[in-house]
């Protein structure tokens, strides 16, 4: 089988450089548009990303291998006072990082709906499913960041967001295990407790479980409420499964 003709038009200028394709399939033209950026850092990443961010009409989907920074924050700010659609994937690692933590809740705190997972593969952005970036070749440790790339056009932009979306549903949403107040200050017999009640336990087996008496099981759970501003056990139980990842328990 003959391959569909392309036709090319390569273009180049200060700081970019790329080709135009136009691609054939099924008797349907598709025009693709790929344009390379160095990688670059502080003033002119943030140009750059915000001069990309400004043209995003509907949806913006990150995955950021390294976490975001000042520039991803406000990115995402101005998309979002926009009405637009902004959602963030990053390495579950992070959270172990206090600082690259913090950026995390600033993006959620922007507007962004914010997921981990425990891997992901590269830096992927996907606007208005028809424009992507991605970086063109994965850096090694310690090597120089590799150039961005972006490609415009329907037919390869969809297939990414598809790819996208396959990880988005792996994640699990910020909200549910950023390490909060309440989650920092949980002691083991609190997580103990915590596990138990949530599997069904009665304060009962749970003593029982533990070693401890009942009395001890509801001073815990007492205590819990007080420091959650809970007046149930039920309200404690929701707002704890928003903070604790039962993974951490």
């Amino acid at each position: 089988m003959e391959p569909d003709v392309w036709s090319e038009a390569r273009f180049g200028g200060e700081g970019a450089a790329g080709a135009v394709f136009r691609l054939d399939v099924g008797g349907q033209a598709e025009r693709l548009v790929v344009e390379q950026y160095p990688r670059a850092t502080g003033d002119e990443y943030g140009s750059l990303l915000g001069e990309m961010a400004g043209s995003v009409v509907e949806s913006a989907d990150g995955m950021l291998v390294a976490g975001p920074g000042q520039a991803e924050v406000e990115a995402a700010a101005a998309m979002s006072g926009r009405g637009v659609r902004v959602r963030a994937m990053y390495p579950r690692a992070l959270l172990a990082v206090p600082e690259k933590a913090s950026w995390l809740r600033q993006v959620s705190d922007a507007g962004v709906s914010v997921r981990v997972l425990d891997h992901l593969p590269h830096d992927l952005m996907v606007f208005d499913r028809h424009t992507v970036c991605l970086a063109a070749r994965a850096a090694a440790s310690g090597a120089e960041e590799p150039p961005l790339v972006r490609v415009s056009g329907e037919l390869l932009a969809s297939s990414f967001a598809a790819i996208y979306e396959s990880y988005w549903r792996r994640g699990t949403p910020l909200s549910r295990i950023s390490p909060g107040p309440h989650h920092a200050q949980l002691g083991e017999r609190e997580r103990a407790v915590i596990r138990l009640m949530t599997n069904g336990y009665s304060d009962d087996r749970i003593a029982r479980k533990l070693g401890i008496t009942t009395p001890d099981v509801q001073s815990v759970m007492a205590a819990l409420m007080e420091r959650l501003g809970a007046g149930s056990r039920f309200e404690a139980g929701y707002k704890l499964a928003r903070e604790v990842d039962p993974r951490d328990l």
